[in-house]
């Protein structure tokens, strides 16, 4: 893989560690959840982020096999930068709700930087605003850089808009034609595939249920996580981005095992590209297939679908690869 030899703009040393930032500038209720620390604006487009990695997480961490910093971790705290950066740097209110359009990460460096315990990962933000806007953002197109243990990861690329609780209250239910259903109003569902086969070891990380050989892919159900408190630290409305990426990632580790013979324990994300046209609600069904398509120079791709009462919600790609032997663990 190319690891990118890029310098980050001036100003990463100067960001604290020491502390974590106001969580209720995340849209976060536990303070367990919070991993960024600082921010610092470089000009009118640009603000760095620092974060702590934990050393440990119910969630972030269980991971069996291997000892890879969690690409999805790497995406959590993307997603507090821009979500605290918004607040901080965009002028966007406290009243506003986010709404994820897309997102795509890659990470050449995945297997190159090693962090410590715990790990101090610098975050570059880049933004499509205007310098000289002055007028609270709406919609905002991020790209987002990592810098662990002074090595470059790769990048995030996200398109968020922005509403008023208002406005987002009324659309939603305009789409629907009824107020959206709450997640503290859904029946619990556990996985029924094991945690192993997704290389996890709790089951409350467990997302797919009863996956079946579709065509060239498997597909499964995706349950509605309300009893896990990383994926629903707060009461939702519909299922997150966070999750459908989650549920990608495990939908195409379950099909790289069961079609390519590609274990879930030795095998990792390392990059994705998922669209979301509509809200995953959750009085619906929602189901995810993964189909196997090329693999170069070691990175086996996947075709990505979530469905819903026959509609796509959301689709993409996500990539896996194998991971190397200076990375292998035997918990």
């Amino acid at each position: 893989m190319t690891v990118f030899t890029s310098t980050f703009a001036p100003g990463a040393q100067e960001l604290g560690f020491v502390r974590s930032v106001d969580r209720r500038l995340l849209h976060r209720r536990a303070l367990s959840e919070v991993f960024l620390t600082d921010t610092s604006a470089v000009d009118g487009q640009r603000f760095l982020a620092g974060a702590q990695l934990p050393s440990s997480h119910a969630y972030f961490t269980d991971h069996v096999g291997h000892t890879v910093v969690d690409p999805v971790l790497l995406l959590e705290c993307a997603r507090q930068a821009e979500t605290y950066g918004a607040h901080t740097h965009l002028g966007v209110d406290g009243d506003t709700k986010f709404v994820l359009q897309s997102w795509s990460m890659r990470l050449p460096g995945l297997f190159v930087a090693h962090s410590g315990d715990p790990a101090e990962l610098t975050l570059q933000v880049t933004t499509d605003r205007p310098a000289d806007a002055t007028a609270p953002a709406r919609s905002v197109t991020y790209e987002i850089r990592f810098l662990l243990s002074g090595e470059e990861v790769g990048e995030v690329r996200m398109a968020v808009g922005y509403l008023s609780s208002g406005t987002y209250s009324f659309v939603r239910s305009k789409r629907r034609g009824s107020p959206p259903v709450l997640s503290d109003d859904v029946a619990t569902v556990p996985a029924t595939v094991a945690p192993q086969d997704l290389g996890r070891a709790n089951p409350v990380n467990a997302l797919l249920i009863d996956p079946v050989h579709d065509g060239e892919g498997i597909s499964a159900g995706v349950r509605t996580p309300n009893d896990n408190p990383s994926m629903f630290d707060h009461v939702q409305d519909h299922l997150p981005g966070m999750v459908l990426t989650e549920a990608a990632r495990q939908a195409a580790l379950l099909a790289g095992a069961r079609l390519l013979g590609r274990p879930a324990d030795g095998t990792t994300l390392v990059g994705f590209d998922l669209a979301f046209a509509k809200f995953a609600e959750l009085d619906a069904p929602t189901t995810v297939s993964a189909v196997p398509e090329g693999n170069r120079e070691g990175i086996q791709s996947f075709r990505i679908g979530f469905l819903q009462s026959g509609e796509e919600v959301a689709s993409g790609t996500v990539e896996t690869t194998a991971v190397p032997a200076s990375h292998r663990s035997t918990r």
